[in-house]
């Protein structure tokens, strides 16, 4: 596998076309910059009070690793790598208003619907991710892409704070309907033995690339949901924070990001 490496091609001034067959040949594309500072300021200053107010409900209670073992208003991804949710009408805002929306319609339709959105802070000290997928394929051929994430980088997120990597062209790789030797629940789920190499295990096909890229306060990574990737350990003094917006085909349903059925507020109401 190839290192992680910090020479993508930001697509921030491609044509909507060039930034499509981005999306469909690599999985994944950075437009940078692409958010105003005002819009930044906005979203991060909801993140962190959300996550603070949330973190401080959670308290000394037990909460574990994965969507299963989490509250519907926190989840632990990873040791120290806390996701909570955030819908866009608490961040002030209108999805079909944001600048990607024009892409994410044109590759999911007109009537792609808002699946979920929020932020994931990352812990100083955090360890990087197994590598994952966020859903899996639905045909044994290759179909367009079902699910589209957005990633917005609510600071700067030099490679020390642990940006998130890909596995370059692995959403094409990553089909175990078509693939018998890949388990589902070990591309989905967190497992320590999933790594690009996989993908392409007992075949002739070239291990897809390690790529990670630092990002500008502003940036959004876009991505397909089949992807395989990870978020980097964060090596650096800070805590990491990326706005994430997350949206599918209509009638598309498969969730396995939130799977917990317990709350932090059972029988009372949340005061936030």
């Amino acid at each position: 596998m190839s290192k992680s490496r910090s020479d993508l091609s930001e697509d921030g001034r491609a044509t909507q076309a060039e930034q499509i067959q981005r999306l469909e040949s690599d999985g994944f594309l950075l437009l940078s910059p692409f958010l105003n500072a005002d819009t930044v300021a906005a979203l991060s200053a909801v993140s962190r009070e959300r996550l603070q107010a949330i973190r401080a409900a959670l308290g000394t209670k037990e909460i574990g690793i994965g969507s299963a073992a989490g509250y519907d208003e926190i989840v632990q991804r990873s040791p120290g790598r806390w996701d909570v949710p955030i819908t866009p009408q608490q961040f002030g805002m209108v999805d079909r208003d944001m600048p990607w929306w024009g892409l994410v319609s044109a590759i999911l339709g007109e009537n792609a619907e808002h699946s979920f959105s929020g932020v994931v802070s990352s812990d100083p000290g955090s360890p990087a991710q197994h590598w994952h997928t966020d859903s899996p394929h639905v045909a044994k051929e290759h179909l367009p892409a079902h699910a589209i994430n957005v990633f917005v980088a609510l600071h700067d997120v030099p490679l020390a704070m642990g940006p998130t990597e890909f596995a370059r062209g692995s959403h094409v790789l990553s089909n175990h309907l078509s693939n018998p030797s890949l388990v589902l629940n070990e591309l989905i789920y967190q497992h320590k033995g999933t790594v690009p190499e996989t993908l392409v295990k007992n075949t002739e096909t070239k291990t897809p690339e390690a790529c990670a890229h630092s990002m500008v306060a502003g940036s959004c990574l876009i991505f397909d949901d089949r992807l395989l990737h990870r978020g980097l350990g964060n090596q650096s003094d800070n805590t990491r924070h990326v706005a994430y917006f997350a949206y599918r085909r209509k009638g598309y349903t498969e969730n396995t990001h939130f799977e917990s059925k317990r709350s932090l507020f059972e029988g009372k109401m949340p005061n936030i």
